[in-house]
């Protein structure tokens, strides 16, 4: 009887194992745009949301988001795995079509295209820009943003490393 019992317990501890390391491998493959250390000044890393859904324009998809916090602004970084980014991106762009001046510009991040978007919100009665930045890397959109400052927005956008 207790070899059964040490038999079933010791499968029962394979299956965790071995379903914990997929799990992890999956979560590490996307997150590793997430930074958690070596952030830069003044930037606290409040957590992840490995569940995130993100409005692309035309569609919802699900993503990986990294929330942090920089003065008095929470910012993000969104990561969505899809195997054509580019074209997500022109789909994301598409939210952008009745605005009435141009929202891009292109800029380079860790040595790539990217595009800043500036958005504009109203804010105790006053018009003001929110930036956020997108690219595509390695088979995934990134999409860092949150703040009114351009400055910010961009160093945390090169901590993300993609």
């Amino acid at each position: 009887m207790s070899k059964k019992l040490l038999m079933l317990l010791a499968l029962f501890i394979s299956v965790v194992l071995i379903s914990g390391c997929v799990s992890q491998k999956n979560e590490t493959t996307e997150s590793k745009f997430i930074p958690q250390t070596n952030l830069p000044s003044g930037f606290t890393y409040m957590g992840t949301n490995p569940e995130a859904t993100i409005d692309t324009g035309t569609s919802q998809v699900k993503a990986i988001e990294g929330v942090y916090r920089h003065n008095k602004d929470d910012l993000y970084v969104q990561v969505i795995k899809n195997e054509n980014p580019e074209a997500l991106i022109a789909q994301y762009k598409l939210k952008y079509k009745d605005a009435n001046y141009d929202p891009f510009e292109e800029v380079y991040v860790n040595g790539h295209k990217a595009t800043k978007v500036t958005d504009y919100s109203t804010i105790n009665g006053k018009q003001e820009p929110r930036y956020t930045m997108i690219w595509a890397t390695e088979g995934f959109m990134l999409i860092v943003g949150g703040s009114s400052d351009v400055q910010s927005v961009m160093s945390l956008a090169s901590a993300t490393g993609g």
